[in-house]
């Protein structure tokens, strides 16, 4: 299972890539960011705080694509949350 794999691999490191939709071009932008795992909970750190353009287009679109080091899984997040179940 890619979630299995892909929680192994959030043990191990502290920046993944995610993949959004950009809210105004619609094209898939893919960015480097950081994270906290606890638990079953994903939380992604945009740095500048709320002023991310990542951060915003994850509230106009919620479907966000993980990848870390080579695992590739696909959610749709909560406002500042992705549940890894």
């Amino acid at each position: 299972m890619k979630e299995s794999e892909l929680k192994s691999r959030l043990a191990r490191y502290r920046q993944i890539k995610i993949s959004v939709t950009g809210r105004k071009s619609g094209r898939t932008i893919a960015i480097p960011v950081w994270f906290v795992l606890e638990g079953d909970t994903l939380y992604l750190l945009p740095v500048q705080g709320s002023d991310t353009q990542w951060y915003k287009n994850v509230l106009k679109n919620s479907s966000i694509r993980i990848d870390a080091r080579g695992v590739e899984v696909e959610f749709r997040s909560g406002q500042d949350w992705v549940c890894l179940k």
